[in-house]
């Protein structure tokens, strides 16, 4: 009995990436190739090929192709490991290759989410605080594990600091144009929560800065602590959540209508939900 024939019944270019193309043998798709070995090889329809006479090359071009586009990336700025599996994927490169790449830049030390994340935060920290810094990197890639053990070293004064500095000035700028001390107040103190700030922080804050305003507040006491007790519930009950969903859903105009939505059921007021959101999203 005869061996199959195997003939290229379609070339066709990658949507995303007009330098590669999609070769299939016999109706179906068989291998994706830089477009130059077409012309290299002389591949075109109809033609009968010995796969696996060009399965190396293939994979070799493929190889260097993935690789090279990743160096690109990586030139103008430094990613994640993530980020750059996901920016090979968009390209349509083969997961094995993609893998390959991956293995590559960090043997080489070209990516090291160790190294970013320890870079990220004592950048970031200088205007966010560690709840904000913490879900970024977490939506970058880097595992939660590893972002929460460099947020643990850090000195929480140095924290605290940066953020009565922010406080200061934004509060300055409120005044100009604000002349209600329960606007400035309640405006100071979601500035300071969606910048990643923790309750604690925050209410520490207001304190100092707003204090004779805060005596002025016609709010009893025991309102006050349960407004803080709930606006801390609320925060504490969207991080499990957001924690959940994250782990099917990648979307984050999704995630943030899947979480939102969760919480309004939950009773809580739209407001403190859209700065609990922004704090953990951004």
């Amino acid at each position: 009995m005869s061996k199959k024939k195997n003939i290229i019944t379609k070339i066709e270019l990658q949507k995303r990436n007009k330098d590669r193309v999609n070769v299939y043998i016999n109706e179906e798709f068989s291998f994706a190739c830089s477009a130059e070995l077409i012309y290299t090889y002389s591949l075109s329809k109809d033609k009968e090929i010995d796969i696996d006479s060009l399965k190396e090359v293939i994979d070799k071009d493929n190889f260097i192709k993935c690789k090279s586009y990743a160096l690109k990336i990586i030139e103008r700025t430094y990613k994640t490991e993530r980020q750059i599996f996901d920016k090979l994927v968009q390209k349509e490169y083969d997961e094995k290759i993609i893998n390959k790449t991956i293995d590559f830049l960090k043997e080489y030390k070209f990516i090291d989410d160790v190294k970013y994340a320890e870079a990220y935060i004592k950048d970031k920290l200088k205007s966010q605080g560690k709840n904000r810094i913490k879900y970024a990197l977490i939506n970058k890639g880097i595992n939660e594990i590893l972002v929460k053990e460099k947020l643990s070293c850090l000195d929480s004064d140095i924290e605290e600091n940066t953020a009565l500095k922010l406080a200061e000035k934004k509060y300055r700028l409120l005044i100009k144009n604000e002349s209600d001390n329960r606007k400035i107040y309640k405006k100071l103190g979601d500035y300071l929560v969606r910048n990643g700030y923790n309750l604690d922080i925050v209410q520490n804050i207001l304190n100092n800065i707003v204090k004779q305003e805060i005596n002025d507040l016609n709010m009893t006491e025991t309102q006050q602590e349960r407004q803080d007790e709930d606006v801390s519930k609320l925060y504490e009950l969207a991080e499990k959540r957001y924690s959940i969903i994250m782990k099917s859903e990648d979307d984050s105009r999704k995630i943030y209508k899947k979480l939102s939505d969760y919480l309004i059921r939950r009773g809580y007021s739209w407001d403190n939900i859209k700065s609990v959101l922004n704090s953990i999203m951004k």
